[in-house]
């Protein structure tokens, strides 16, 4: 199945739809909404889910109408980020085709889906919304066990969300049971460092609590201290943000390059290399950056656009013919034309010339992480053991062929 592609105008009418509410839908369905509305918008204003953003959205459209440039820029959102990092790192099929991460032929909804299947397996999940579903799906994909208690109960109820995640996302489902083992008993930080070189460290915060007293009558003032714990649930959500942080800035860097910097890249890939050896490289702060990059890219697989900035005619000796292959294929799968890209956490904007690019930028992140072996990397830098992460299967190309992992 191939992507959908969609002009500028096609974009502002999904922007259209999707702010008005209809950003669960599929895209044709949002599309076939526009047309059916186009002649009472201005009624629609007061009724959209995001009034202002629609309001917005109207008004560029009817500038572009009009022949006007715009600055206007369309938001697309990735539907269950945590989700979908998740089932990359582990490449997990099941999983993908819940969250959008591969193709299914229409936009599917995590939360929908997985409060479906526990409706059919007991009446009285029915009782449960949607948004009560997800409210305990997101915090226990972050391995919180507290908020998937309150929501469902201790019960039968709750038996049944386990066996459901564990059933219909199973690779995401044991990835997060696993992820609560590599707490380090006693450790003051969790520490690792991401492929393009972020370091990630968090700190161990432990609840202190002592008896004061004031004008006469006690007080139990409780505070966090940095301190070692037997145990904690934090890194399973820590090692996705870091990793959806990973994602925001490739995919900013990826979709605004600098146009002469590749062509020049490009160029010293292939027809600079002298074969000198690294050692003989004149020392540099851009051959510490290569050798600092290209040293998290043999570890993970995953190289980032970072390298870019730091290759010159001396530091392209630092790679092997295989990795400039490599570093070559990461060119050629930049847009043709650089552009802009706002982000707040998993919502992306840009201007609607540059839709379809700015999906495939983030269908090859994933694809990306889900060929790499991040995972493995991440734990054994956490737990200072070598650890070998087994995937589930092997889905990265079928990765960049999807339609809503961005919608």
């Amino acid at each position: 199945m191939t992507m959908q592609t969609f002009s500028p105008i096609e974009y502002m009418k999904i922007d259209l739809a999707s702010n008005f509410g209809l950003d669960r839908e599929n895209w044709d369905t949002r599309l076939e909404w526009f047309e059916e509305q186009k002649d009472n918008l201005d009624d629609l204003i007061s009724s959209a889910d995001e009034p202002a953003m629609f309001y917005a959205s109207l008004q560029a459209y009817r500038d572009v109408c009009a022949g006007k440039p715009i600055g206007y820029a369309i938001g697309l959102d990735a539907t269950a980020s945590g989700a979908q990092i998740l089932t990359a790192l582990i490449n997990c099929e099941k999983s993908a085709r819940l969250c959008n991460v591969i193709d299914t032929g229409r936009r599917e909804d995590l939360y929908t889906n997985i409060h479906r299947f526990m409706k059919e397996r007991q009446d009285h999940a029915s009782m449960i919304t949607r948004s009560e579903a997800k409210d305990a799906i997101m915090p226990a994909l972050y391995c919180s066990t507290a908020r998937p208690k309150e929501i469902f109960g201790e019960g039968k109820q709750l038996t049944v969300f386990h066996d459901v995640m564990d059933e219909e996302a199973p690779g995401v489902w044991q990835l997060t049971e696993a992820l609560k083992n590599l707490w380090q008993s006693g450790n003051l930080s969790h520490d690792w460092v991401m492929p393009d070189n972020f370091h990630v460290h968090v700190k161990v915060m432990d609840n202190h609590s002592e008896n004061v007293q004031f004008m006469n009558t006690p007080y139990t003032v409780t505070t966090k201290i940095n301190r070692g714990t037997d145990s904690g649930l934090s890194l399973g959500a820590n090692i996705t943000h870091s990793t959806d942080g990973l994602g925001v800035r490739e995919v900013i860097g990826r979709c605004y390059y600098d146009a002469q910097r590749r062509y020049q890249v490009t160029d010293l890939c292939f027809s600079a290399r002298t074969h000198t050896d690294e050692k003989d490289i004149p020392s540099s702060p851009n051959k510490i950056m290569v050798q600092t990059l290209m040293g998290h890219y043999r570890r993970t697989g995953f190289m980032s656009i970072r390298l870019m900035d730091y290759i010159d005619v001396d530091t392209i000796n630092c790679l092997s013919l295989d990795e400039t292959q490599a570093l070559w294929d990461l060119l050629n799968s930049l847009p043709e034309k650089p552009f802009k890209v706002i982000s707040v956490h998993d919502r992306f904007n840009v201007h609607p010339n540059y839709g379809d690019d700015l999906r495939r930028q983030y269908n090859r992140f994933l694809h990306d992480i889900a060929r790499s072996t991040l995972l493995a990397d991440i734990a054994s830098q956490i737990t200072g053991t070598e650890i070998i992460v087994p995937k589930f299967g092997d889905i990265a190309d079928q990765i960049l062929e999807s339609n809503y992992a961005l919608s």
